[in-house]
Formats: structure tokens, C-alpha cells, sequence
């Protein structure tokens, strides 16, 4: 049985983070669009950053109705710190697009500890709910609505949710940061014809920088592009491109938010590119890049120039390229984000813009598999 990625997040550490609180006897729902269908899912939970074994008592999986799920025949599992543990399959059809439901109880007091994504369900009373209709929850997580962010859903402890039965056209995981995590990868899967079979992935972390790993204080802003590439790409089942869409962070961050000293020249960034372009490049993966949006204009003339000289290479590097930069910026000042695109921190897009980006890179991959 060949199985291949249809759903992924990338997982984080927010042990140090209180704005969620632990589960306790409760049921956690997470509702995730699927790139890719099939005939047999199986989801992968994941308790990388946690301090203790997570207890799930029950879980379920389903896009109409929800199906039981076991582990190694087992109705519950224990997953140990820092391990994963595997769904076995159920057989279950789903197609592109598709939302798929994963219910996981939690009977034990379990920390938010290991996750991502913004929105999920918690139930709001007490006990095992997995697969209820009428789902007694309320919606939760780390960003309020009707804010212009684009919020996919995702939460704690699921990693990928995979399918079989079928083969898919092309696996594109794409690599970056907060402007990724909101969700350009699953409108641009939405965009590619059903027919065509793509799966595009989301393994972005809000923060996330290309060279360096999280400042202690903000763990949750992940190990570095580098760092988790090994895992969060070539670990990642049937994949055969991958997008680097990185490097707003590396030259935003340092002086506020990290050491000054780790704020890179050009040629370093660039030089960060290539090692993974190499690395992709040697597991046999396609490579796509994405141009470096604007950044906030505080952050002053000597990041912008090292913004464009990146920007100037990844165009001229012989890979694929969407560009995310012509896409969303201004045309009256090219170094601003426009205002209709804007959520309004001149930083990152709304959702309006998200899918302006979505639209770039589905063009990207277009040509890239033509």
C-alpha cells in the first residue's frame, strides 16, 4: 500500500505559550482540506515537544461520518514525549478538497504542547464526544476572526493525514513561515484541477527563519528552515517538490526579536538557499522558490536592499519561481505591501492577498509539471 500525504502541518513547540489551555477530559476536533483523495486515510499524532506520554482514548476519522480508528488494533494509545504514533487505516473515501474530520480524546490533563494552525474545536463539555454530530464545542485558537488574516484550521498533535489507492500526480511541500502558515498551500491546492492529483502541503511555522533556530524566549517559532528540513520534507510521504518560500524572518527579526548578530548579508541568505536547493536537489525533489514579500517599512533601507539582492537571485536561479513580491506589492512604492492586500501590520497579507499568493504559486506549479 503506497501512501501518500494529502494534509500536513509542521509541529511546534509552545510549551512556554499560556494562551492555550491543557485538555482534560475532553474531545479536540480538527477539520482539515485534503489535497489528494483516495480510498484508505490513515493521520499521524505527533507528541514531538511534549514533557510526558499523551493519552488518547479514542479517536475517529471521517469526511460524512466519522469512522473509529485504532492504534495497532488497540482502541487507545500512548504516545511517548517526543515520539509519534500512526492511526491504523480505515477505509474511507475521500477527494480533493474534501474536509476531513480527526476527533482525538483526551482524557488525561494533556498540555498544548505540541501544534500549530490556528483554528480547532474543543468540546465544551466534559467526557468522550469522538464522532458526535452535534459536536458540543467552541471554536478556539491562537487568532481572532474578522481580523483580515487568512486562519487555516490545524491544532494540536495532528501532523499529516495520508491517503492510498491511488497515485499522485506530484507531492509539493512547501517550506516557510507565518505568511505560509496562514495558508496559500491549501488555496493553491484548491485552485489545481482534482484530475491533475496534486497534493500541495503546508509545513509552515509562524516565526520560522531559514538559518536559525527560535530565541529561547519564543520557542514556538521552531527549529530553523535548515534544521527541519530532513523531517518536515523529505520525511514527508510521496513528496516530490518542494517550495522554499523563506527569508522574511532571517532579515526582519534580528535587533527586536533575536541577537543583531544574527541578521544575514545577502550572500548568506543566498548561501542558505543553496544548501537546500542541494539537498532537495540530491533526495531527487523538484524545486520551486517564492520571492520575499515587502516588509514593514521601519525596517529600513539597508533590509530592503538585502531583501531585493535575494530577491534578484531567486529569479535569476534557473528553478521555478512564483513571485510572491510582484504579486502582492505596491506598484506606486515596490517596497510596501498595497493596501488592498494589506492586513494591516504592512508585513503580512489578508486573505484577499493569501490568495493573490495561492494564484502565484498554482501558476508556478503549472509550469513547473508541464
Amino acid at each position: 500500500m503506497r501512501w501518500q500525504a494529502a494534509w500536513t502541518q509542521a509541529m511546534t513547540d509552545f510549551r512556554a505559550d499560556d494562551e492555550e489551555p491543557p485538555f482534560a477530559d475532553v474531545t479536540v476536533r480538527m477539520t482539515v482540506p485534503v489535497s489528494i483523495g483516495g480510498d484508505r486515510v490513515r493521520a499521524e499524532l505527533s507528541n514531538r515537544f511534549g514533557d510526558a506520554p499523551v493519552v488518547v482514548g479514542h479517536a475517529a476519522i471521517g469526511v460524512d461520518q466519522a469512522l473509529e480508528v485504532t492504534f495497532d488494533g488497540q482502541r487507545s494509545t500512548e504516545i511517548p514525549a517526543g515520539e509519534s504514533r500512526w492511526t491504523d487505516p480505515v477505509e474511507l473515501a475521500v477527494g480533493h478538497g474534501d474536509h476531513v474530520e480527526v476527533d482525538l480524546y483526551l482524557p488525561e490533563p494533556t498540555p498544548y504542547a505540541t501544534a500549530n494552525g490556528f483554528r480547532f474545536q474543543r468540546s465544551t463539555t466534559p467526557g468522550d464526544v469522538v464522532g458526535s454530530r452535534r459536536f458540543p464545542a467552541g471554536e478556539t485558537g491562537l487568532a481572532a476572526e474578522g481580523t483580515g488574516w487568512s486562519l487555516p484550521s490545524g491544532g494540536p498533535f495532528l501532523r499529516a493525514v495520508e491517503v492510498a489507492g491511488t497515485d499522485a500526480g506530484a507531492v509539493i511541500v512547501c517550506l516557510g513561515a507565518s505568511i505560509t502558515t496562514m495558508g496559500w498551500p491549501q488555496l493553491a491546492a484548491a485552485m489545481l484541477p482534482a484530475e491533475a492529483r496534486i497534493a500541495v502541503l503546508n509545513r509552515g511555522i509562524p516565526g520560522n527563519r531559514l538559518r536559525h533556530d527560535a530565541p529561547p524566549a519564543t520557542p514556538s517559532w521552531g527549529r530553523s528552515g535548515l534544521s527541519r528540513f530532513d523531517d518536515d520534507v523529505l520525511g514527508t510521504s510521496g513528496v516530490t517538490h518542494v517550495v522554499l518560500a523563506h527569508a522574511g524572518n532571517d532579515i526582519g527579526l534580528p535587533g527586536d526579536h533575536a541577537p543583531l548578530g544574527e541578521l544575514p548579508t545577502a550572500g548568506q541568505q543566498i548561501g542558505a538557499y543553496r544548501r537546500l536547493v542541494d539537498r532537495a536537489s540530491a533526495a531527487g525533489l523538484g524545486v520551486l522558490l517564492a520571492t520575499i514579500t515587502p516588509m514593514a517599512p521601519e525596517q529600513g533601507a539597508d533590509r530592503e536592499r538585502i531583501r531585493a539582492t535575494v530577491n534578484d537571485w531567486i529569479r535569476t536561479s534557473g528553478h521555478e519561481v512564483a513571485d510572491f513580491d510582484a504579486a502582492i506589492r505596491s506598484t506606486a512604492d515596490p517596497t510596501r505591501i498595497a493596501a488592498e492586500y494589506d492586513v494591516g501590520d504592512h508585513q503580512h497579507p489578508n486573505v484577499t492577498g493569501e490568495n493573490r499568493l495561492a494564484r502565484a504559486m498554482a501558476e508556478a506549479i503549472t509550469r513547473s509539471l508541464r
